[in-house]
């Protein structure tokens, strides 16, 4: 606690001297207030980037927003590729260039050693995946992305969000977004392929975008291979008035092999290799399914000051997944609907605007397992329906308290039921209710409190305090390792997050993002993955609570410009282009408490210091080039007992485009790990076998075209 003075004084010397040294404005009490503002009350999904950027400004909190711009500049592949310039969000692909990845800000979910939990995955502002909080990658598709906006810790409450990561909201396409014919294609290292095809039009007050993409991999490991087909599809209606309607479509077919971890003498010998028990089984290891999704939205204005939305969705997943310990064979809906109403309008004269929201999310999942044993008939091992349910309601405030200083207030109540029907024959003929059928639910509140100061037109510091709940998931509750039976043995986490932070620009010149945080944990949940019998070449995963940890870390992003106008300098051409320097670095620091296990030691997971910097060369011809550095400088512990760890690493690679403006033609090209360093790119942590490390994709290149015809 007494380091707190000394980090407020800190961030605000930080802030003071790019304020000074901007050019003259009016005295801080002269600055106009922030009163009503119609941006605030525009449709997310048709309001152009410059307001989108204006109204997340508003968080008070650490926040990012990635436009088209940055997408398409990209590989565009996975989440990697277009967030890795946000401090604070590690993301680590598991196979390259594939989807699945191990997701976490400021140490979310760190112990789910698959998939995600612990962050809110959103599309269009809907709850992405099952009502628990569990959420896949392989249905997203970053070219049918216009931009994706990232709110971390309780900096989500806008859309509900109660995770201690917080969320990531894509905002998708409309026909108001893409010209009547779009063509990319891209090809690299290890079979990649992707083709993308969409098509945008407006028809009065109707508008449609229709995207079809289909990616191939062969992979850098052995049994590696991914395939993804996916539709997207968007019908939008203006009603008049600024009332609208908007349907939104998809379906995706995704097919994958999971190549699975390594020890740390397999990842020296050969990084390429797969984990023997998932290719030694009846059927290898794979997570094959079959999705779709429907989403429907109504906007309707109240008044000039009010809107009214609702919005529901229906998602449909069929999944075939071998693994080593069991043949998962689930099929699961998953479907919410939601109120909510946002106002903005002067309260005792001074700007006011106001958020609240009533949620109902629910998943039904018919969940039957199979035993994987070669030479052995499949057995069936489990078979029972498992359901989730959640209703919450939430409300944030935004009072400007005078024409600098902003205060937020608001919060979450949340009802939450996890449920099991066992449907295995135990006590005789035409008995469907097993001994492993079982319930329970969680009932709790979570505040927000938080202020934005401006101290110039263009600089901000902010600071939050809030609270976060969440029970476990469904998959946590019936894992393998757990007591079959008893869905009390795990307990929600909760934890308070303190935040203070600056963010600002100076002209074109500088602009920063510099945040701390402190989180205090109580039963967060570790993931700890057991040999289910002496000598078993696999392991199943088993979940606890953890009594007390803590979470701290500093996020700093800063964009700079170093020069303009150099090709008229030196005497090649009329100018225009620019030299401009990117870096995003994060220090974290995740540790048990007192652990009666063990101790003080850090939390698995994450290292304590991630850099990536790039310097990029913008020529006003339309080409472009980025050289960037990525850096692990210290190895991190894999492990709860701190006696295994990564490698350090560091990697270059360089990026480059052109784009042809008379024809709408780019061309783009990325080198990635050219020194060809062998790093561990995601990790299993806590594995019984001591099989760790998901290695990272070798020296790889990737190359394509992009055509736009309106």
């Amino acid at each position: 606690m007494k380091r707190a003075p000394v980090i407020v004084l800190a961030l605000l010397l930080a802030a003071m001297p790019a304020a000074a040294q901007q050019p003259p404005a009016q005295p801080p009490q002269q600055l106009p207030p922030v009163v009503v503002e119609g941006t605030f009350l525009a449709p997310e999904r048709t309001e152009p980037e410059s307001e989108a950027r204006e109204e997340i400004r508003r968080v008070p909190g650490s926040v990012d927003l990635i436009g088209e711009q940055q997408i398409k500049e990209s590989r565009a592949a996975n989440l990697k590729d277009v967030l890795d310039f946000t401090p604070g969000v590690w993301i680590r692909p598991r196979m390259g260039a594939a989807d699945e990845s191990q997701i976490s800000i400021r140490g979310s979910g760190l112990r789910n050693n698959f998939h995600l939990r612990g962050v809110n995955l959103l599309l269009d502002g809907f709850p992405y995946g099952n009502a628990d909080g569990f959420s896949d990658f392989e249905s997203l598709e970053l070219l049918d992305t216009k931009r994706i906006e990232v709110y971390k810790g309780a900096n989500a409450l806008r859309f509900g969000g109660f995770t201690l990561g917080g969320a990531i909201n894509l905002v998708t396409k409309t026909g108001y977004d893409a010209g009547l014919v779009e063509m990319r294609s891209e090809a690299g290292s290890f079979g990649f392929l992707k083709n993308h095809l969409a098509t945008g039009q407006v028809y009065g007050p109707l508008d449609i975008y229709l995207g079809l993409t289909d990616v191939e991999l062969q992979g850098y490991r052995t049994h590696s291979a991914q395939h993804r087909e996916r539709v997207y599809n968007s019908w939008g209606w203006d009603l008049g008035g600024g009332a609208s309607a908007r349907l939104d479509l998809n379906y995706v077919k995704n097919r994958e092999q999971l190549p699975g971890a390594l020890t740390q003498q397999e990842l020296d010998r050969n990084p390429r290799a797969a984990d023997p028990s998932n290719l030694a089984l009846r059927l290898r290891a794979a997570r094959n399914y079959d999705y779709g999704r429907g989403a429907f939205t109504v906007r309707m204005p109240l008044t000039e000051t009010q809107v009214l939305e609702w919005s529901t969705q229906l998602n449909y997943q069929d999944l075939h997944h071998p693994l080593s310990f069991a043949v998962i064979d689930d099929t699961t809906w998953s479907y919410s609907t939601e109120l909510r109403w946002l106002m903005a309008a002067p309260l005792f004269g001074h700007g006011n605007r106001v958020t609240a929201g009533l949620q109902y999310f629910g998943t039904r999942q018919i969940d039957v397992n199979f035993t994987n044993v070669v030479g052995v008939a499949p057995a069936k091992t489990k078979n029972q329906i498992n359901t989730a349910d959640s209703i919450g309601v939430y409300v944030e405030e935004q009072f400007d308290v005078t024409p600098t200083v902003t205060a937020v207030v608001g919060g979450r109540g949340q009802y939450s039921i996890r449920a099991v029907r066992d449907r295995m024959t135990n006590d005789g003929p035409g008995d469907i209710d097993g001994n492993d059928s079982d319930s329970v639910d969680f009932l709790d509140f979570s505040p927000r409190f938080g202020f934005i100061w401006r101290p110039a037109k263009t600089v901000q510091v902010y600071g939050n305090a809030s609270r976060t709940y969440e029970p476990p998931l469904l998959l946590e509750l019936t894992a393998p390792g757990q007591l079959q039976g008893n869905l009390s043995q795990l307990a929600a986490q909760k934890a308070w997050q303190f935040e203070l932070g600056t963010r600002g620009d100076w002209g074109t010149r500088l602009s920063w993002d510099l945040a701390i945080y402190d989180i205090e944990l109580w039963d967060e949940i570790q993931n700890v993955n057991v040999q289910p019998f002496p000598g078993a070449p696999f392991t199943i995963p088993r979940f606890r609570n953890i009594d007390r940890t803590r979470h701290t870390g500093l996020e700093a992003g800063a964009d700079l410009l170093i020069a303009q106008d150099l090709a008229r300098r030196v005497g090649v051409g009329a100018g225009g282009d620019a030299l401009r320097v990117r870096v995003a670095y994060t220090f974290s620091r995740f540790v048990f408490v007192d652990d009666v296990n063990f101790d003080n030691n850090d939390l698995p997971g994450a290292p304590r210091h991630f850099l990536r910097g790039e310097v990029r060369y913008d020529h006003l011809s339309g080409f472009w080039a980025a050289p960037y550095v990525e850096t692990v400088p210290q190895g991190y512990f894999v492990n709860s007992q701190n006696d295994a760890r990564t490698q350090p690493y560091t990697t270059v690679g360089v990026r480059m485009g052109y784009t042809y403006k008379p024809w709408q033609l780019t061309a783009f090209f990325e080198g990635r790990n050219l020194n060809n360093v062998t790093y561990t790119s995601s990790v299993v942590v806590d594995d019984a076998n001591r099989r760790f490390f998901e290695p990272a994709d070798g020296r790889a290149f990737y190359g394509g075209l992009e055509w736009r015809f309106r």
